[in-house]
Order: C-alpha cells, then sequence, then structure tokens
C-alpha cells in the first residue's frame, strides 16, 4: 500500500481540482442565469440532494466503513449496492408514470424528470464512487466528474435560444450529468481487477452489522443535511427570490472553504477506520490550528474586499451578498475546523458524538431562523447559521477535549512544531 504521503497529495490534488471545477460551474451558472432564476436552481438541487439521502441511507458511508474494515467482502458490498440502485431506479420510474409535482414551483414541474435523473445518478456516483475511496484510490472518480463538469461549463458558453442548445436544455443536460457520471464510474469499475463475479448476498449477521452502522449515520447525516440546509427552506418562505440567490450564493461560496477541511477528512476517515487512529488523533491538534488561523486570515481579506468582488464576480444581482457573508465568517471558521473532528467520530464508529453536536446546532438553527428571518432577512439567517456551526464545533472539541485529556489551548495559535508534526505524519511510510 502506498505511503500517507501518496494519499494526501493524491486526494489534496484531484479533490481539490474536482471542487474548484465545480465551483467554476456553480459561479457560471450564477453569472449567466442570475440571482432569481440560480437561486431556484439551486433551491430545487437542495431538494433533490435530500431525497437522495432519504433514499441512499448514507450507505457509501457503510462501503468506506465494511470495506476498510474488510469486515464485509467488497463483491457483497458491491452486488448489495446494484440490487440498491435497481430499486431506486424501479421507484423513481414509477413516481415518473404515476405521479404528478405536487409542487407549485413551475420550474420544479419543468424538469421533473430530469430531477428524477438527478436523484438516480447522484445516488449511482456516491455508491460507485465509494468503492474506489474503500480502496483509498482517489485519482479516477474526481477525474470523471472533473471532465463532465468542464463540458458542462464549455456547453454553457455555447447556449442560443434560437439554436439546439436553449437555456432549458441546458438544464436538463446539468440535472442529468450525475447519471453519466454514475454510469461511467460502474462500468469502469466492473472492467477493473477487482473480483466481484459470482453474485453473492449479504447474510444474517453482515445484514444485522450492517443496518445498525447505518442507523447512526444516517441519522447522523439527515440531521446534518438539516442543520446545514434547513435554512434555504425559511429563507425561500420569507424572503425574495432574488434574496434567496443571494443567499445560496454565500452557502456556496462558503462551500468553497470546506474543500481543504473536506480533503483532510476524505482521509482521516479511511486511515482511523484502517488501523492508523493513534497517528491520526496525535495530529488532530495541529490541523486544527493550521484551520483556525489560515480560514481566519482569510475572511478577513475576503470581508474587507467583498463589498466590490462578489457584484465584480457574480454580477449587479448579488449585492446582497456582502453584508450575508460578513455574518457567515464565524461559522465558515468554526463548521471548518469542525470536519477533522467529525470524520475522526465516524472513523471510531463513534457517531453519536456528532449527533449530539448537530442536534444541538440544529436547535439552534430552527429556533434562530423561525424567529429572526422573517424580520431580518437573509442577514438573519446568515448569523444564526454561524452561532449554530460554532455551537457544534465547541461541543465536539469538548469531547475531544474530555475523552484524550488534551489542553484546550493546543487547539488555537501557532506551535513551532506545527509544520513538522504535519510533515512526519505525512510522510511517514505506512506498514504494507
Amino acid at each position: 500500500m502506498g505511503s500517507v504521503a501518496k494519499l494526501f497529495t493524491q486526494n489534496i490534488i484531484w479533490r481539490g481540482l474536482y471542487y474548484l471545477v465545480n465551483f467554476i460551474l456553480t459561479f457560471a451558472v450564477a453569472r449567466y442565469f442570475q440571482a432569481s432564476i440560480s437561486g431556484t436552481i439551486f433551491y430545487v438541487i437542495n431538494n433533490c440532494a435530500l431525497i437522495t439521502l432519504l433514499l441512499s441511507i448514507s450507505f457509501e458511508s457503510a462501503i468506506i466503513f465494511f470495506a476498510s474494515e474488510k469486515e464485509i467482502k467488497l463483491s457483497k458490498l458491491f452486488h448489495f449496492a446494484v440490487l440498491w440502485i435497481v430499486g431506486i431506479a424501479l421507484l423513481l420510474f414509477f413516481i415518473f408514470l404515476f405521479v404528478k409535482p405536487a409542487f407549485s414551483n413551475s420550474f420544479f414541474v419543468t424538469h421533473f424528470s430530469s430531477a428524477l435523473l438527478f436523484i438516480l445518478g447522484n445516488i449511482m456516483t456516491t455508491f460507485m464512487g465509494s468503492f474506489y475511496f474503500a480502496q483509498k484510490k482517489f485519482v479516477f472518480p474526481n477525474l470523471i466528474s472533473i471532465i463532465v463538469s468542464m463540458i458542462l461549463i464549455l456547453l454553457l458558453f455555447c447556449i442560443n435560444e434560437n439554436n439546439w442548445l436553449t437555456s432549458e436544455r441546458f438544464l436538463s443536460f446539468y440535472f442529468g450529468s450525475y447519471l453519466i457520471q454514475g454510469v461511467l464510474l460502474s462500468l469502469f469499475l466492473l472492467r477493473s481487477n477487482l473480483n466481484f463475479s459470482g453474485f453473492s448476498l449479504l447474510n444474517k449477521i453482515e445484514l444485522s452489522r450492517l443496518f445498525k452502522y447505518l442507523s447512526l449515520v444516517f441519522f447522523s447525516n439527515l440531521i446534518t443535511f438539516f442543520c446545514y440546509r434547513i435554512d434555504y427552506w425559511f429563507v425561500y418562505y420569507f424572503c425574495s427570490a432574488g434574496e434567496m440567490g443571494n443567499y445560496i450564493q454565500v452557502s456556496k461560496l462558503a462551500q468553497l472553504f470546506f474543500i481543504f477541511p473536506g480533503i483532510l477528512a476524505a482521509v482521516v476517515f479511511p486511515l482511523t477506520t484502517g488501523g492508523e487512529e493513534k497517528k491520526v488523533k496525535e495530529i488532530i491538534p495541529a490541523l486544527t490550528r493550521g484551520i483556525l488561523l489560515l480560514y481566519a486570515v482569510l475572511c478577513v481579506g475576503l470581508g474587507l474586499c467583498g463589498k466590490w468582488l462578489f457584484p465584480f464576480i457574480f454580477g449587479n444581482s448579488f449585492l446582497l451578498m456582502y453584508p450575508a457573508f460578513l455574518f457567515y465568517i464565524p461559522g465558515i471558521i468554526g463548521f471548518s475546523a469542525l470536519y477533522i473532528f467529525t470524520s475522526f467520530y465516524s472513523g471510531r464508529d463513534m457517531v453519536m458524538v456528532n449527533i449530539k453536536g448537530c442536534l444541538l446546532a440544529l436547535t439552534i438553527t430552527l429556533i434562530g431562523d423561525l424567529v429572526f428571518v422573517p424580520l431580518y432577512g437573509i442577514n438573519a439567517a446568515a448569523t444564526i447559521s454561524s452561532c449554530a456551526y460554532l455551537a457544534y464545533f465547541i461541543f465536539v472539541l469538548h469531547a475531544y477535549v474530555m475523552e484524550f485529556d488534551v489542553p484546550i489551548k493546543d487547539f488555537f495559535g501557532l506551535h513551532r512544531t506545527d509544520l513538522k508534526q504535519v510533515r512526519n505524519f505525512i510522510l511517514k511510510k505506512k506498514n504494507p
């Protein structure tokens, strides 16, 4: 097996490129369709993402966990994933045939079939991609997504309402792109050197272990989803379409800050489950200090120039982004530092720590948004989200400090040995 350095380097480069290209695609869509229409597009995607989570029950996490632990054969997990995807495809097909959209949103009605393809494709992509991540192969699934996203960016510049590629057709391609990625990942996975021949099902013991793990992980991911995105529904209901577009774009911008912590977390999780818990535990304080300091500097810098930068990049329909972003800054910093801890506890099969912290954040968000968003709009939503994310971070940090008896000051400031400690962790070879 390759070194930890190789794993970090691969994931940082390719996952970083994936997030960068997808951010450019999001920016291009927002720039072309402007605040009100792009806000509706991303709001529909938000609803589709919730349906995706409900239908997938976070099985992709189980693939990584059990494959890394080698508790269940990879072939059994693959066959179970295929059956799950087929079942979802049949369900969505019957919904398409017999269920008319019960939404008043004309955009959703127009793109109902595309939304169903988005849901199926998203599930296929996450399931199949997890088999690569479980083997610590980070390049190929990211490469597929990068290529598809770059094609969409090029198509966006080719839109002509008087030609074959209208804005409506582009959006159909946009929603259907995940299905393309899922199919490609599935085909190449079947052609890989993994042995998926000989159809085999999970036995009762394996099913019991699987669903016991999934019950906690799914619940954790569900409340995390609501904690992270429930403000969209409040803003959508109480604010205008233009305000909705501005607020979602602030949220998308915040996601850009989560790229690097997400990359680290994507490596921390399989390393923790794969027997590297001690080394991961030793590096967490240094990683936290680095993220907090780096992101504080970046957020302050962006706060100083954002007033003119946001309209320049996204257009004049996004003038409301700047004040909302300022209120979002504390949450961005806190949530970024949270990634390492939640991934570590998930890898240790201690998801209840994440669940309790997320429930605290969700409670703050629900009460705060219900009271203040109708009065103060998107600035209130940004402020409440910041308070919720900071509360979540403080809760998980406190749990870590109490469990491992680490002084809380070790997670703030900078130490002279930080760079050396991180370098030694990354460069140290893993045993075969």
